[in-house]
């Protein structure tokens, strides 16, 4: 199996942000429209959740700059844990933006460790964005990725049982489901892989991925179809980059290994029984759109004013409802509400060694005074932040780690106030470079033990 990689899933959270639909992906909803959570989350009694994930990136021209980590399994240890790093997300003082990114990213992300397990976590790979893994849906403990699949590939790392993050995990084919060639593991834990052209599902019984896969064919009923609260929630905030909601207040706890730790607004949120949260980014227009839906609330006062206050707050133009028993909203944001630039990446970048210490341009070194660095190392985390301590006038800003290979970098950093880098945990050396005028110089290096 193929061993978790500490990069690639960076790249994955990266790509959630930077993704527009834009005809990128492969196949629909059955009726011309782009595919949704819905068309694989079915009718059941009880709690549900659901959240999605988009990969499909004009990758040829547009990315987000700098990196926002929405997903960072840990993987240089044995353990399958996820401990993300949101910290792109502390400044932003809006739910309506931090809620769906933070929760979204990380219930996709846990979700998306069951494809890993099996050897498949080659195929959502954001840097081919048009290949493999397109989308990914966690539908009620199942997590499904559609796209352009090589089966005869798939195949072969769900049988070899190569050791990894996660151990020797091998499956045997296990006849059909449906369409989809079944999998099952040789453990005794029972997970069960669904294989197709077009899409992968991933479920802890053979049961849940039958009923799943029914769903999306349509021989079983679709829950925003069968459920008036979860339709209207739909039609609101049901389609987007990233996509988070439930209804019936579904436990979202197993989700986080530690506390999730949301800002008071997200936390009354996260309490309510039935709502839906959208983000939808747009690299063509440097916009990003956020939409949210809320039913059968319990909402006094003090709740009310609240969400009030701050749903939207970081918008330039918002929409919000706040009643006791339900909320709407509709914000639409530019690239400075997230301290993110969406930029060209026509040009490749520089992979020469910019000078440093007496070689330094002169114009970089007059312009970023001594000091202007604090790095703050996480080591349950894997991840340097760097913060911005001075005050200094410059065209771009990038942060790098030697050992990891892994880089953070802003084209606007009068507007940001810090990058995060993630680290190799055998040690590692976090390297700052500027630019000024065209001209690059190493500023600050710093070791991670």
């Amino acid at each position: 199996m193929t061993r978790l990689d500490r990069r690639r899933f960076l790249k994955l959270g990266t790509a959630s942000a930077a993704s527009a639909l834009g005809g990128c992906l492969h196949g629909d909803g059955g009726d011309g429209r782009d595919p949704t959570f819905a068309d694989w989350l079915p009718a059941d009694d009880g709690p549900l959740l659901a959240a999605s994930l988009d990969l499909a990136v004009a990758e040829k021209t547009s990315r987000i700059d700098p990196l926002l980590p929405l997903l960072l399994p840990s993987s240089d240890d044995n353990s399958p844990g996820v401990l993300p790093d949101l910290s792109a997300l502390d400044d932003v003082d809006d739910p309506l933006l931090r809620f769906p990114l933070r929760t979204g990213g990380q219930v996709v992300a846990v979700s998306t460790l069951a494809l890993a397990a099996a050897g498949l976590d080659y195929a959502v790979d954001p840097a081919t964005p048009t290949t493999g893994v397109t989308q990914l849906f966690a539908v009620d403990g199942a997590i499904v990725g559609t796209g352009d699949l090589d089966v005869e590939r798939a195949d072969d790392a769900l049988t070899s049982g190569t050791p990894g993050a996660f151990g020797d995990l091998q499956f045997e084919r296990a006849g059909e489901i449906g369409d989809y060639a079944a999998y099952e593991t040789t453990e005794s834990n029972g997970d069960v892989v669904a294989l197709g052209e077009t899409a992968v599902v991933a479920a802890s019984t053979r049961e849940r991925a039958r009923t799943v896969v029914a769903t999306h064919r349509g021989d079983h009923d679709r829950a925003v179809e069968t459920d008036d609260t979860l339709g209207a929630l739909s039609e609101t905030a049901g389609s987007g980059d990233v996509v988070v909601g439930w209804r019936d207040q579904a436990d979202i706890s197993e989700f986080f290994w530690q506390s999730p730790d949301l800002d008071p607004a997200s936390e009354l949120l996260a309490g309510q029984d039935d709502l839906l949260a959208s983000v939808t980014f747009t690299p063509s227009s440097d916009e990003v759109t956020a939409e949210f839906a809320l039913q059968n609330a319990d909402l006094n006062e003090d709740g009310q004013r609240r969400l009030e206050d701050t749903l939207g707050a970081a918008a330039v133009d918002a929409s919000v409802s706040v009643t006791s028993d339900a909320v709407s909203a509709t914000a639409r944001y530019t690239e400075n509400a997230l301290d993110i630039e969406f930029v060209d990446q026509s040009e490749p970048a520089t992979t020469a060694n910019p000078p440093e210490g007496d070689d330094v341009p002169e114009a970089v070194a007059d312009a970023v005074p001594e000091d202007a660095f604090e790095f703050t190392y996480n080591a349950d985390e894997g991840v340097v932040r760097v913060d911005f301590v001075a005050e200094f006038d410059v065209d771009e800003v990038t942060v790098r780690a030697v050992e990891a290979d892994s880089s953070t970098s802003t084209e606007t950093p009068d507007g940001v106030t810090f990058l995060s880098v993630v680290v190799d945990s055998g040690g590692d050396e976090v390297v700052v470079t500027v630019t000024v005028d065209g001209q690059t110089g190493v500023v600050a290096r710093h070791d991670v033990p």
